[in-house]
């Protein structure tokens, strides 16, 4: 049975060959004669009807667009006659405009809220034209991936960077090493090549298209290699690359690129269906332009009414700030990072190279990152205060190091590379500084009597780390308030990555990113840590062949009211839940660092989405991270499971007790790459306007998104309502 979509389609595409194309593209939309009896319009609400040559359209983005202290936009989704209705504007002076799957966008129509306004919808004259509004995920799934059965795969040592590249120079961070000579399965292969997809969409314009400006090349491959190489980032986007071999996979990617450019188009995107159409999305521009902004925070994870109707909060790593914006009165700021000793910031490491092996496409020769200090990850606590990982200091101090008599460092000694972390109060504007002994990588709070701040320690030997903050707050001792418990010894390459507080049992889950096929590991550190610290892995069930889901890592990790695990296996596009009340027995000794116990504990869902033609069994969208909204800050329920699709510009919410998938789309500005996101409660008996949650685009470079050069990061707000015309 064909959808409505692609009859509609094939109406188009029949009206453009009998008409000419430019019989069926509407000039622009029109507000309802003044003469047409009208029922009364809210002052702060635009409403009307969608219709193009087909009739009412259904499931279409209308998109109100304006600036105030930062460029500000509402979009909302029409209803199954076409109707839609935009809440809560502000007042000023709009542009309004539709956008839709089969559609190309139809001219912004100048309009101020109260008024109603029928806008016509322009329907697409060739399937190219539609496709051009598809989300990044449906054009990589054009991409020929391997199968299962090609593998064992034998991957060469990549060759010199080309000579046309200039002589290869490492930086801290970018250090090019040989690939394993052998990736065993589809799934290891899979991680490798989403590893690019960790700091930007692939998929999208930017990315599937060679510019024009970089001049002529004689092959596709050359022009691949040299598009991959530009700017600060090209010699990371280089070494991933090499992981599936320098010539096979330029060999995959000029593939792609030629079959795009005859002529080969995605599979066409359902449009929203069902609360789908409920949806009503608020995006500010944020930070600055070639932005990464790497995380944010709106709220306490315990308490989603602290800092109600506040600023929220982003952690701009490639700008040492912190991002703000105020969505009460539209606009943003930027907050420079102090730190401890300003002297010791010119010495500090820079993460990004500060030398390119090509230029940017988009900067030429200028580098836009100079990023010593790289605020990450972020949380906020009770008092609304911002907690954030940093590069606080430039030596770790002695007490860390072996010779000390700090029980924790005669248990496993930091000698160097420990982080920080810094809270910023918004009350008084000032920052606090606590220089950490391990290297940070994500952040936690806990709900016990010392209001304790767990972190994820990166790399051998893992484990976690903590801050006691009561503690610290009654004394400002940084040794005496920190303590970190390494991974058991017995676990093989026990490096942590996300990390979640259980509510229910006072225990500390982190995931593995270090080792195939992914694990979840849990660890307490007792009541005299370090000796007391206990550490269980688990693993999720796998076919070392690669048959079935479950072998790619997790990244994102978080835990519901009911102490069940949850994280995205990141390769192949499935949720994984895990139960430990299900293990029986629980693991003990050998038994619990193998990771094999208790595959009953498991339970997989696949995520909804396009799959690569080459393998449909294969989800071509990466789930970067994840969020489980607790206290049903959001609308959907208590314990609603939140994922990124960071490669189809949307959250996709999962709830749990109908087993049913929500997708929450940005349609503009397109490439909305989400890492962090957290939801809040404004108004606790406002309804669905005083509820929603929060994500960002943050990706790597923003210029890679629709708007180019100059744009931004974007904050996005999403808010259900009842139904699509709720005011």
């Amino acid at each position: 049975m064909l959808t409505t979509l692609v009859r509609r389609s094939i109406v188009v595409f029949l009206l453009a060959g009998l008409l000419g194309a430019s019989a069926i593209v509407r000039t622009r939309a029109q507000p309802r004669s003044a003469a047409t009896p009208q029922a009364a319009v809210d002052p702060d609400v635009i409403t009307g009807v969608v219709t193009s040559f087909a009739g009412p359209e259904a499931g279409v983005w209308v998109i109100a667009e304006t600036t105030f202290g930062t460029k500000f936009r509402k979009i909302v989704i029409t209803d199954d006659k076409g109707r839609y209705l935009l809440p809560q504007l502000p007042s000023g002076n709009y542009k309004v405009w539709v956008r839709g799957y089969g559609l190309v966008d139809s001219e912004p129509v100048d309009a101020k809220p109260g008024t109603r306004l029928d806008l016509d919808a322009v329907l697409a004259p060739t399937p190219k034209a539609a496709a051009q509004y598809y989300p990044p995920a449906y054009w990589v799934a054009l991409l020929k991936i391997p199968t299962k059965s090609e593998f064992p795969m034998t991957v060469p040592a990549p060759p010199p960077l080309p000579s046309l590249l200039g002589p290869q120079k490492l930086t801290h961070g970018y250090v090019r090493t040989d690939p394993p000579s052998v990736i065993a399965n589809q799934a290891e292969w899979l991680y490798d090549l989403k590893g690019c997809w960790t700091c930007h969409s692939v998929g999208g314009k930017s990315t599937r298209e060679i510019p024009m400006g970089l001049g002529p090349f004689k092959t596709s491959t050359e022009a691949w290699e040299r598009s991959m190489s530009s700017s600060q980032a090209g010699r990371y986007m280089i070494q991933e690359m090499d992981k599936l071999g320098h010539e096979r996979a330029l060999a995959m990617y000029a593939d792609w690129g030629d079959r795009i450019e005859k002529g080969a188009l995605p599979p066409v995107p359902p449009r929203p269906q069902g609360v789908e159409r409920n949806v009503v999305v608020t995006v500010w521009d944020w930070s600055v332009r070639s932005a990464f902004l790497h995380a944010l925070i709106s709220t306490d994870k315990r308490n989603p009414t602290v800092n109600a109707n506040g600023p929220i909060f982003g952690a701009e790593w490639s700008g040492g700030a912190l991002a703000v914006v105020d969505p009460v009165e539209n606009t943003k700021a930027l907050i420079p990072i102090p730190l401890p000793d300003e002297s010791e910031r010119s010495k500090q490491i820079r993460f990004s190279p500060q030398t390119q092996l090509a230029p940017s496409v988009y900067f030429g020769d200028e580098l836009v990152w100079d990023d010593p200090i790289n605020p990450g990850p972020i949380t906020m606590d009770e008092k609304g205060r911002v907690w954030f990982n940093v590069e606080n200091q430039l030596h770790n101090a002695d007490y860390c190091k072996a010779g000390s008599k700090n029980p924790f460092a005669v248990n496993s000694p930091r000698e160097d590379y420990g982080k920080g972390v810094d809270y910023y109060d918004q009350k008084t504007g000032k920052f606090g500084f606590v220089r950490l002994c391990f290297k940070a990588t994500r952040i936690a709070f806990s709900d016990d009597k010392d209001n304790t701040l767990y972190f994820t320690v990166q790399g051998d030997p893992g484990g976690i780390g903590w801050l006691n903050v009561r503690q610290w707050e009654q004394t400002h001792n940084d040794e005496k308030s920190q303590g970190w418990c390494p991974a058991d010894h017995r676990v093989d390459k026990p490096g942590a990555y996300g990390i979640s507080y259980n509510p229910v049992d006072g225990s500390v889950w982190y995931s593995n990113i270090q080792k195939m096929p992914g694990r979840m590991v849990r660890m307490t550190k007792g009541s005299n840590p370090p000796a007391s610290c206990t550490t269980e892995v688990y693993e999720v069930p796998y076919d070392p062949k690669g048959n079935g889901p479950g072998g790619s890592h997790s990244r994102g990790i978080d835990i519901d009211t009911h102490g069940v695990v949850w994280t995205p296996l990141t390769g192949e596009g499935v949720l994984a839940s895990f139960d430990r009340s299900k293990c029986k027995p629980i693991p003990t000794g050998d038994a619990a660092m193998t990771g094999k116990a208790c595959p009953e504990g498991w339970t997989l869902y696949p995520i909804p989405g396009p799959t690569f033609k080459s393998d449909p069994t294969v989800k071509s969208d990466y789930n970067y991270y994840m969020f489980i909204d607790r206290y049903n800050s959001l609308g959907l329920g208590n314990n609603a499971v939140v994922v990124d699709g960071a490669n189809s510009d949307s959250l996709i919410v999962f709830q749990q007790e109908t087993k049913t998938w929500i997708r929450m789309t940005v349609p503009y500005p397109m490439g909305f790459f989400s890492r962090f996101l957290d939801a809040r409660v404004d108004d606790p008996k406002g309804g669905w306007k005083g509820r929603g949650a929060f994500a960002a685009n943050e990706m790597r470079g923003s210029q890679l998104t629709e708007g180019g050069r100059s744009m931004t990061s974007t904050l996005a707000h999403f808010q259900v309502r009842p139904d699509p015309l709720a005011k």
